[in-house]
């Protein structure tokens, strides 16, 4: 296998792993939600038996991995167009 042909491939992996990541994980994307909340305190209990700052914590995790995974994605997808490209020029 030449070097052309395993940086072509390495690419081709790369970009399809960043495909899969990104699909699982989209970029965020805008709240348009409309309406009025109501405020509740932090040691108010929710029906699940959590409080209201255990599941902002939970949620601010979900988040902060959700946006972490949908960049590694995109490094994913730009890495293999990188090699691919490098694949062109070698």
């Amino acid at each position: 296998m030449t070097t052309a042909q395993l940086l072509n491939s390495m690419g081709l992996v790369f970009a399809m792993i960043g495909v899969v990541i990104i699909f699982i994980y989209a970029p965020p994307q805008p709240n348009l939600e409309t309406g009025v909340a109501i405020g509740l305190e932090d040691n108010t209990p929710l029906s699940d038996g959590q409080t209201v700052a255990q599941h902002n914590e939970h949620t601010r995790r979900l988040r902060a991995r959700h946006s972490f995974m949908s960049k590694a994605g995109l490094i994913c997808v730009f890495l293999g167009f990188a090699f691919q490209l490098g694949a062109t020029w070698s």
